[in-house]
């Protein structure tokens, strides 16, 4: 059965791969507004990693410090991508210091437009509103890299996580099947 941790190596994979592609981008690309989402690859990886920083520090009480990850602090991609990989050892705390993952909290949702919500639910719905808001932005970046010529396909949990992965033609795996 899958487990929190698995879900987390299953979005920082991910991560690696979008993020190499963002590093193919010029500083003016990584800036560059788009009208939806956050408006700037920069600007919605800086608040992904923000997010896994406050809300998994929620199950602990509250975060440590200053959101180290303010877009003020870090101009470009390497230095995001450093910082966020050193989150990753605490967020793996996190996870694998969760004994009970139905227990009750209550956290502090705030949402970017300056909303704040306080919300009771469960330690294991913190964690997959973390998991699901990471992959949602993840889709915005991935629709503004298209748009900047740089596209990034083949994040899909499957194709990153099953033991083995052999890429056919489409009709190869349509034959038989009644597709077409």
């Amino acid at each position: 059965m899958l487990q929190p941790l698995d879900h987390y190596r299953y979005l920082t994979e991910a991560r690696r791969r979008l993020l190499a592609r963002v590093y193919a981008l010029t500083p003016e690309q990584y800036e560059q507004e788009f009208p939806f989402g956050l408006r700037t690859v920069r600007r919605t990886l800086h608040h992904m990693a923000g997010a896994e920083w406050f809300v998994l520090g929620q199950l602990r009480g509250w975060p440590e410090g200053d959101n180290p990850f303010s877009p003020r602090r870090m101009r470009d991609a390497a230095t995001l991508e450093t910082a966020w990989r050193n989150q990753e050892p605490r967020t793996i705390e996190i996870i694998q210091a969760e004994e009970r993952w139905d227990r009750p909290v209550e956290i502090t949702v705030i949402i970017p437009s300056r909303q704040a919500f306080q919300v009771r639910t469960t330690a294991i719905r913190v964690f997959t509103q973390f998991c699901y808001h990471e992959v949602h932005h993840r889709a915005q970046v991935m629709a503004m890299l298209r748009h900047l010529g740089a596209p990034t396909e083949t994040l899909d949990f499957l194709l990153l996580t099953a033991q083995a992965v052999t890429e056919v033609s489409v009709e190869e795996a349509l034959k038989g099947r009644g597709g077409g």
